[in-house]
């Protein structure tokens, strides 16, 4: 992956040169950069097309995947309830929201109904929402960047920890603690409230 940090970044934050410890650093990139998007239960990336995705809305709320960009949206309702959605969206029938987010370079997610327009809500559990959007945050948060190099570093450090033994101390086996402090207090602002 490497979206988050480069490995020119960790060797460099780790003071290697040689590129023995390649994969092994890669790896380390790559399941940090999973664990983090799976904590926060989002991606910190764009993507570089628009895609469709479909949601189920309250009448004047439709929560969605983070939204990178106004760029290629298009929202449309399916008014019948027969999986067709045939009613097109004009930028006046909606506000995105957190306000503001977009121009503070992080994703918006929720789409709120403005004027005379509701979202369908279908008894059954029936979607009636599909949004189009360049999907992701528009850039990477620079708390992101630091997460993921901390625990990269950390993750390959221990392949030489087996077992989570860092060393022996006078009072026996040195553990590494489960969880980085620094890493969960960088992630906090980030991790998107679960739905209920």
């Amino acid at each position: 992956m490497g979206n988050y940090v480069a490995l020119s970044e960790l060797k460099s934050a780790l003071g290697i040169t040689s590129s023995s410890d390649d994969a092994f650093l890669n790896l380390a990139i790559d399941s940090s950069e999973e664990a983090i998007d799976d904590l926060c239960g989002r991606v910190f990336t764009a993507a570089g097309s628009a895609s469709a995705r479909t949601y189920r809305a309250q009448p004047y709320v439709a929560v969605t995947d983070d939204i990178s960009t106004t760029t290629g949206l298009v929202i449309k309702t399916d008014t019948n309830g027969d999986g067709t959605y045939d009613t097109t969206w004009t930028a006046s029938d909606y506000q995105l929201e957190p306000l503001n987010a977009l121009v503070k370079g992080r994703g918006v997610n929720t789409i709120r109904a403005v004027g005379s327009e509701t979202f369908p809500v279908y008894g059954d559990g029936q979607t009636g929402v599909e949004v189009t959007a360049k999907w992701g945050w528009p850039s990477v948060p620079n708390a992101i960047k630091q997460a993921a190099l901390m625990l990269s570093s950390r993750l390959y450090g221990r392949k030489a920890s087996p077992m989570g033994v860092i060393g022996v101390g006078d009072f026996g086996p040195v553990r590494i603690s489960r969880s980085d402090p620094d890493v969960a207090m960088l992630l906090v602002d980030y991790r998107r409230p679960p739905i209920a």
